[in-house]
């Protein structure tokens, strides 16, 4: 909504900094994304006068001319076949930046110096509409009023001396799309009265119900439909007033009859529509649903196809607008109108919402029907157009109007608490106060308990208001004005917190910790086809009544809903995926296995990875390595450990599970907790990817019944680490684990870390052999460690890794 502050001052008294105006409405609710200052582009730019035209002496299509700025006589070259003795124009003066250029492609802006052209000297330029930005027409300048004062800066001439203010009106304030609707939200801001337009008619004594008539035959979507019938207008260009104060909000002038209406739509917020009365057929309104596939042209020359659900305005024989959208070609007014039916309606918000969006249409007039306009302000919009089209179209207005609304919409009334609104906002205001600001805003106080100290209040909300319905949308408009800013900001809380701690969710734990490391999560259907759910090799749960093949079976488990999705993502350009599931899977008891919830039926929880693609992304360092087995066995190491859980096992085993071809089982203390491992070439083929996918499942019941180890706070190391490096070479069956393990369980306390570092098989250990190089870290927490302590506890880890698994020290 663009806001011209000349014309809000018609009516609020605003004397403020502009910086200061746009921060209270911004604070207040409605932000002021812009402030324009119009007269900025034509600094430099005067009223002149042609006083001599001369032929070029060396250009047949030029004149040199000499104008008058009021100050002094300046020669200017001018190629525009127009220019001629006597006329006023408009003069950029050297340093001017005029706005557009008409030999440029892009019409830029360009700074004028003075010239030498073909041999003559220009100190200035005369201009067209195009290259002021005010028109399309580059053929010749721009030829002003003979009345226009010489020397008069450009831009007071033009109206343009003016600032506008670009306002975010959100969806829910239609009132203040208008320039009354924001000057009342101005006043209230400020302490200020609203001064309304005053309307005054002089009408004739011919009858406007005997020259038109009005049927609504869809009173849901347009509860009232008001209009008015003036004759003997003339349509010619509006006054200067009126053509500058549209420009200034970035309205296009047509003539006087529609500028009229667009004026009274940005005043006072409710649009118009004015029809070439004697184009209207029968002299009759009718307003009703279109015929499926009705054709219909609308203002703009382009043919619409309309359904059964969209309203029509329609003569006695066919449609001539679009309700609340747009007016139709076949009764707009032209230059040969001489009698107009003016339309003041209110439709529904949903229906206009609906056709707009339908037809791809969104107009100044829709933006304010689909928000809700003000039902009850049709006649006063209806006789302020009258008004001013007398003014200055010079018409006879017919007596009375044309207003059916059988069923009134009234305003409503809420009730408000004035201790609600401190103990809301954390503020002491008075109910004075409070009564105050509501007023302000026309939010009129009905009834005072009857009491000094009145408790509550009546609030009678106007129906331009339909975004408060209730107490607190009340206290809502209290705040704003009252000044957000002025609210103190308090510490305190009303949460009552529980005596005993929320149990931690381990699903949650683990989200949070995927997500952490680069994993994305998804969500699949426990449903699947019977021949999926199958996969795995588990006795399918079947549903008894599907409602598709498609969704036959529940899932027993997430690995191929994963792999649909992992398809998808590749089909789609996106290769490089770390994903995660958490979900349920089922499956048919077996013999001795009791269900949780249904006898003869397993369900649970588990959490499922699936990652392919390229481990990073490739740098300057040189080409990226794809995943890999063990980048998925570190993200599960890395979970397990975070979530306390340790012990844990990684054990290789030949598997006749049909999901994976290579398997690794994970126990901790001792119990299974599920499985990672690549997914086999045939199950990739079956689901159309040819790239590995390496995946994982992991029972989250089990997880959670595992013991977790105790987790206490040691202070940081006061001294220093020593390391100590320990290579073994045993049977190359033997699990570096197994080996790792036996240091540990050796080392004692002084052991803090531990890290393979090299395994080697080769020439230099005997054939069915390997080494593993570890580096042992040792810390005490009470001293400085010495070499003989250091020795005596690797010569222990040695002695005990020889016995435990025939290992050698290697030298």
């Amino acid at each position: 909504m663009k806001v011209s502050l000349k014309w809000l001052k018609k009516y609020v008294d605003v004397n403020v900094p502009i910086e200061e105006l746009a921060s209270r409405l911004t604070l207040a609710g409605l932000e002021v994304e812009s402030v324009e200052n119009l007269g900025q582009k034509y600094e430099k730019f005067l009223v002149a006068e042609v006083l001599e035209v001369k032929s070029h002496p060396n250009a047949d299509k030029l004149a040199v001319c000499s104008v008058n700025t009021g100050k002094e006589t300046l020669s200017i070259v001018c190629g525009a076949p127009n220019v001629a003795p006597g006329q006023k124009v408009p003069i950029a003066l050297v340093g001017a930046t005029v706005p557009r250029d008409q030999h440029d492609p892009e019409g830029r802006p360009f700074t004028l110096g003075k010239a030498l052209i073909r041999g003559v000297e220009s100190s200035g330029m005369i201009c067209s509409e195009f290259e002021l930005g005010l028109g399309s027409d580059a053929q010749g300048i721009m030829v002003l009023d003979q009345d226009a004062p010489i020397g008069m800066p450009l831009a007071r001439y033009l109206g343009l001396d003016d600032v506008v203010l670009e306002i975010a009106v959100t969806p829910n304030r239609p009132d203040c799309l208008s320039h009354i609707g924001i000057a009342r939200e101005v006043a209230a801001l400020f302490g200020l009265k609203v001064k309304k337009p005053a309307i005054r008619l002089t009408e004739s004594s011919g009858r406007t119900v005997a020259w038109a008539s009005v049927e609504i035959l869809d009173l849901e979507n347009c509860p009232r439909y008001s209009a008015r019938v003036i004759h003997d207008v003339r349509v010619e260009p509006s006054p200067k007033w009126l053509q500058d104060q549209l420009r200034a909000v970035g309205v296009r002038a047509v003539n006087n009859v529609v500028d009229i209406t667009n004026f009274v739509l940005l005043e006072l917020g409710h649009p118009l529509h004015a029809f070439d009365y004697d184009r209207l057929e029968g002299k009759r309104i009718v307003v009703r649903k279109a015929k499926e596939g009705e054709h219909f042209v609308t203002l703009d020359g382009r043919g619409r196809s309309l359904t059964s659900e969209t309203l029509m305005i329609c003569d006695a024989v066919r449609p001539v607008a679009i309700a609340g959208v747009m007016g139709g070609a076949n009764t707009e007014i032209s230059d040969s109108t001489r009698n107009i039916l003016i339309e003041s309606a209110y439709f529904s918000p949903r229906s206009i919402r609906r056709t707009s969006k339908r037809l791809g249409v969104s107009t100044d007039a829709s933006q304010r029907f689909e928000r809700g306009a003000d039902p009850n302000i049709t006649i006063a919009a209806l006789n302020r157009c009258a008004q001013l089209v007398q003014e200055v179209c010079g018409g006879v207005v017919l007596k009375g109007v044309i207003d059916i609304y059988p069923n009134k919409i009234l305003p409503k009334k809420v009730s408000l608490r004035f201790s609600r609104v401190n103990e809301i906002l954390g503020t002491a205001i008075s109910p004075k106060k409070v009564s105050t600001i509501l007023t302000s805003l026309e939010l009129s106080p009905m009834k005072v308990a009857p009491s000094k100290s009145p408790k509550r209040v009546l609030i009678q909300v106007p129906t331009f208001r339909p975004d408060i319905e209730r107490e607190i949308d009340l206290i809502e408009e209290v705040a704003r004005i009252y000044g957000y800013e002025n609210i103190e900001t308090k510490m305190g809380t009303a949460l009552k917190f529980a005596s005993q701690p929320v149990p931690e969710s381990l699903g949650d734990r683990c989200r949070e910790m995927l997500i952490a490391r680069g994993y994305r999560e998804l969500v699949t259907n426990s449903l699947q086809k019977k021949s999926v759910a199958s996969l795995s090799g588990q006795e399918v749960v079947e549903v008894q009544n599907p409602t598709s093949e498609d969704m036959a079976a529940l899932r027993t488990s997430l690995i191929p809903g994963m792999l649909e999705v992992i398809r998808h993502n590749i089909y789609h350009g996106t290769e490089d995926l770390r994903l995660f599931e958490i979900g349920n899977i089922f499956r048919c008891a077996k013999a001795g296995e009791r269900g949780r919830y249904f006898p003869g039926y397993l369900e649970q929880e588990v959490l499922g990875l699936a990652v392919t693609g390229r481990a990073t992304p490739p740098g300057w360092e040189g080409k990226s390595r794809e995943i890999d087995i063990y980048d998925l066995k570190g993200d599960i190491e890395v979970l397990l450990g975070k979530i306390f859980l340790d012990k844990i096992k990684s054990i290789y085993y030949s598997t006749t599970n049909t999901l994976t071809e290579l398997s690794v089982a994970i126990e901790i203390n001792g119990s299974c907790v599920g499985f990672f491992g690549k997914i086999s070439s045939s199950l990739r083929k079956l689901f159309d990817i040819e790239r590995d996918v390496l995946a994982a499942e992991l029972s989250l019941d089990v997880l959670r019944s595992v013991p977790r180890r105790k987790i206490t706070f040691e202070s940081l190391p006061k001294y220093p680490p020593v390391s100590r490096d320990l290579a073994f070479v045993v049977d190359e069956r033997t699990p570096v684990g197994e080996v790792e393990k036996a240091i540990r369980d050796s080392g004692g306390d002084l052991l803090k870390g531990i890290q393979l570092f090299d395994l080697y098989k080769g020439d230099q250990i005997p054939a069915g052999k390997k080494s593993c190089a570890f580096s042992l870290e040792f810390i005490s927490l009470q001293r400085t460690l010495t070499d003989e302590e250091i020795d005596k506890t690797t010569r222990r880890i040695v002695e005990h890794v020889k016995r435990a698994l025939g290992a050698e020290l290697r030298g």
